[in-house]
């Protein structure tokens, strides 16, 4: 049986909602996911200058952005050059006005091992 002229109209109608509310959808995760990485970069955990990356684990598309991210770093710095440099940059975030939004983030500094140096932690979310 052939399909009336009404049926093929109404199906393509269908699949062209369909395809604009994924479009839609993509586009609005898509801007979620840039802001996130701005805020979280520029803003909320910035990385330490001095620091080398040592593991990045993230659970989404990409690190420091939508999901959660866990970026250690290690710096030849000792823990209260690092510790000040976070509490500037906090303290220029708040003087900024700028409010937590969709991202939060944490960093814990600690000695190396070796007594020599720095270890940062900065744990990051956004949108979770």
């Amino acid at each position: 049986m052939e399909a009336t002229r009404n049926q093929t109209g109404c199906m393509k109608t269908t699949i062209i909602m369909v395809g604009a509310a994924v479009t839609f959808i993509a586009i609005i995760i898509l801007l979620a996911d840039i802001k996130c990485s701005y805020d979280i970069e520029n803003w909320w955990a910035p990385l330490y200058p001095n620091g080398e990356t040592v593991l990045v684990e993230y659970d989404l598309f990409r690190p420091r952005a939508l999901g959660e991210t866990k970026w250690v770093l290690e710096s030849s710095d000792d823990v209260e050059t690092v510790k000040q440099f976070y509490r500037e940059k906090r303290l220029e975030t708040l003087d900024a006005g700028k409010t937590r939004g969709l991202a939060w983030s944490e960093s814990f500094v600690t000695p190396l091992e070796n007594g020599q140096g720095s270890r940062i932690i900065i744990s990051s979310a956004c949108g979770t």
